[in-house]
């Protein structure tokens, strides 16, 4: 089977994706259909994000309608109340602070087909009934659920076959041939809430190691977040206090659970002045997970490389007309627990160990703050969507260079821009003439690392789709970050 991006496709895959995607199906778009019909969700009006701890995530539906009407008015700076705060929303800068604390975030307006719909935490009681709609007993067989596949159009048993095979093998944490209700009711509050696919397979992976040594802590995870929700009165998730209640009442329990050890540790977390929440935040169940299961973030650094070695700062006043401590090559750096990745461009994309690069010792190392993005997450962005723009050919010195490709990781990461002074350095250099003189020697030498065996190993390579023929089975993601999905390629 083929992986790619075809052009034309049509899909029985099960998820509540809309995402925009160049894909389109015959009668309609049948994966859509499905996966609404299977998990019971609703279409949602077009929502507005927030950055928040480490990912975008919607804003309650509640604030994106009163911001869209606000705006549809005319107003572009405006306040808002939601959840016991006032908040400041600017729609030209698109930020939101919140008038208590002063914190500011960054607002973006969700794609008009986001990557799952955000619905109210509050859905299990659907994922339920829709669960007994297609298996009589107390666990699903995949017979029964291709036989109940909800279609609008020609059935392509093949392509059914595989899409629910795909789906089943995500939704057995345990490893059996068939999926209980909380094994189905878990998979779809992920599809409902993770931020990625790749994010969602972390916490199962997590999981998956969890039930090995008690099989019923799913449904006790489920439970103790409903709970909690139905106390507080939630509508849209899980408060930070909603969930220290649930932490405390864990701990005092004189049941000795593994759950009651992840709260143990969340409660010393906030003994120690760590943030186990955001103030404001509503937790998700991907969140709620997340927390309890210990979700780790990794720091960010920019590596800063003089290549000049030294002379710029002595002699850069004399040849170039400023001054300039370093002429800089940066990579950026992440400190994963396996090994240390440094992230550059040097004609191609390259994932190095940090320290390993061609270009020495850094001159400067500059903390950048923290990111929730693993290693394979990272590369995937790279391949997919930077490996085609930062390459040998369109390399330039002055407008595509290694710092450029650091400030278009790191707001993948963080969200935030690296340094203007490295980022807007080849500006104010390449403005003298001496730089100007050496801008075709420096586009060859900076832009050519990719013909090096001594880093070959560790390019990063664009994902390029196979050729492929109208029939041919692909298997494809309908976003950045989308769960992947089989289709069938129609022109």
């Amino acid at each position: 089977m083929t992986r790619g991006s075809p052009s034309s496709a049509r899909s029985w895959g099960a998820t509540p994706s809309s995402a925009h995607s160049c894909l389109s199906s015959r009668g309609g778009d049948l994966h859509r259909v499905a996966s609404r019909r299977l998990a019971g969700f609703a279409d949602a009006p077009q929502s507005i994000e927030i950055w928040l701890a480490g990912e975008w995530k919607p804003l309650a539906q509640s604030e994106s309608k009163e911001i869209t009407k606000r705006q549809a008015g005319g107003e572009r700076h405006f306040e808002i109340a939601c959840k016991g705060y006032r908040y400041k929303i600017d729609l030209d800068h698109m930020t939101q602070t919140n008038t208590r604390t002063g914190r500011t975030r960054t607002l973006r307006y969700a794609d008009a087909n986001p990557n799952a719909p955000k619905g109210s935490p509050m859905g299990f009681e659907s994922f339920r009934k829709a669960f007994h709609d297609h298996a009589p007993g107390a666990s699903l067989r995949e017979a029964a659920l291709v036989d109940s596949w909800p279609l609008d159009g020609e059935r392509h048993p093949v392509l059914v076959d595989l899409t629910v095979g795909a789906m089943l093998r995500s939704m057995r944490l345990r490893g059996q041939s068939d999926v209980d209700l909380t094994e189905w009711s878990h998979y779809w509050a992920l599809e409902r809430d993770s931020p990625s696919f790749r994010a969602g397979a972390d916490v199962n992976e997590k999981l998956a190691a969890a039930l090995k040594r008690d099989a019923r802590v799913l449904g006790r995870m489920q439970m103790h977040y409903e709970t909690s929700l139905h106390e507080s009165h939630a509508t849209g998730g899980l408060t930070g206090d909603g969930l220290v209640r649930v932490c405390e009442r864990l701990v005092k329990s004189p049941e000795q659970t593994i759950e009651q050890k992840w709260a143990a540790e969340v409660l010393e977390k906030r003994d120690r002045g760590e943030a186990v929440a955001e103030e404001d935040a509503e937790l998700s169940y991907f969140d709620f997970l997340n927390v309890m299961l210990g979700r780790k973030r990794y720091k960010v650094s920019l590596w800063m490389y003089d290549i000049s070695d030294g002379l710029a700062g002595r002699w850069s006043w004399l040849l170039l007309g400023k001054q300039f401590d370093g002429i800089w090559h940066s990579g950026l750096v992440v400190e994963f627990p396996d090994r240390t990745s440094e992230f550059w461009f040097g004609g191609k994309l390259f994932d190095s160990a940090a320290g390993t690069t061609p270009f020495g010792e850094p001159m400067e190392k500059r903390c950048l703050g923290y990111t929730y993005k693993t290693r394979d997450e990272i590369r995937n962005h790279m391949a997919r969507y930077l490996a085609v723009e930062y390459s040998r050919d369109n390399y330039d010195v002055l407008t595509h260079n290694c710092n450029h490709f650091c400030d278009s990781l790191a707001i993948f990461l963080m969200n935030e821009h690296i340094p203007d002074d490295v980022v807007h350095q080849a500006d104010q250099v390449m403005e003298t003439t001496t730089a100007t003189l050496l801008r075709p020697f420096l586009n060859r030498w900076l832009g050519g690392f990719g013909d090096s065996a001594t880093v070959a190993s560790s390019q990063v390579e664009t994902h390029e789709m196979d050729a492929v023929d109208p029939g041919a089975l692909v298997e494809f993601c309908r976003a950045e970050g989308g769960r992947p999905l089989v289709g069938e390629i129609l022109e």
